[in-house]
């Protein structure tokens, strides 16, 4: 990882490019820096599994790239909004950040501005490369599984809808404390949730990732579960959640 630039010299190094990408504006990149100093981000610096030109970043997405950075003492990540993408503002994911934050779900919302989120640094493998190299215990797998599951019915409880956790590659990472939901970008409050039902269609029933659940479950009854996904798509109630876990086993 490289060190940390202070915020003051950020535009003259290598992270500038950053800051306003992918079509770098002079005075526009001046201008989300006084955004950054405004909200109490103090350095940037690269570092990370992803990379654009040859740099190694945190993250990168349709809406934004995220890099590491410093925030009140505290090493965080900050999402800046890319030139082109397709909002103006990064003040609605905060919002929707911070309702899953209410139940005790993504990263820890920090700060936020119309560039910008700062949010908790979490690290870890994303979900499926844990699974696919996973040597532990049974009961540890089922246990992360189980939390990932939980933090799906939370955002079901509040209406939001995440929706991309049909996607496992990169929407749920694997810490040392356990795993979380991250990415909110595509979220919304605006459409019927379906974080559980796409959650375990992605694990259990998905023709790509299926065979890495099997040594940890043995052999679930898919059509036991598509009814337990059914029913709970009538009703998302806690009885209906009861019904998916009880067709994993994870009851």
């Amino acid at each position: 990882m490289s060190d940390h630039v202070p915020i003051d010299d950020v535009l003259d190094s290598e992270v500038g490019v950053f800051v306003c990408w992918p079509k770098y504006d002079e005075g526009q990149a001046e201008a989300r820096l006084t955004q950054l100093k405004g909200i109490g981000v103090e350095s940037l610096s690269l570092g990370g599994r992803h990379a654009i030109l040859g740099s190694p970043i945190l993250g990168k997405g349709h809406v934004g790239v995220v890099l590491r950075g410093m925030w009140n003492g505290r090493e965080v990540a900050v999402k800046i909004r890319r030139t082109d993408a397709d909002r103006d503002s990064m003040e609605e994911e905060a919002r929707l950040l911070r309702l899953a934050n209410e139940v005790g779900v993504g990263p820890r919302l920090y700060a936020s501005s119309a560039e910008f989120v700062v949010m908790q640094m979490l690290e870890g493998p994303y979900f499926g490369e844990w699974a696919r190299g996973c040597s532990g215990e049974a009961e540890g797998f089922r246990d992360v599984v189980r939390g990932l599951l939980d933090k799906a019915r939370s955002l079901d409880r509040v209406g939001l809808d995440h929706g991309e956790l049909n996607r496992m590659r990169r929407h749920f990472i694997v810490t040392g404390v356990g795993a979380e939901v991250i990415d909110f970008e595509s979220a919304s409050t605006a459409r019927r949730v379906r974080n559980v039902t796409a959650t375990v269609q992605s694990m259990f029933l998905s023709r790509r990732f299926s065979p890495a659940m099997r040594p940890w479950f043995g052999g679930v009854d898919e059509e036991a579960l598509l009814e337990a996904l059914r029913r709970y798509k009538r009703d998302p109630s806690d009885e209906g959640y009861w019904g998916v876990l009880g067709a994993l086993g994870l009851e």
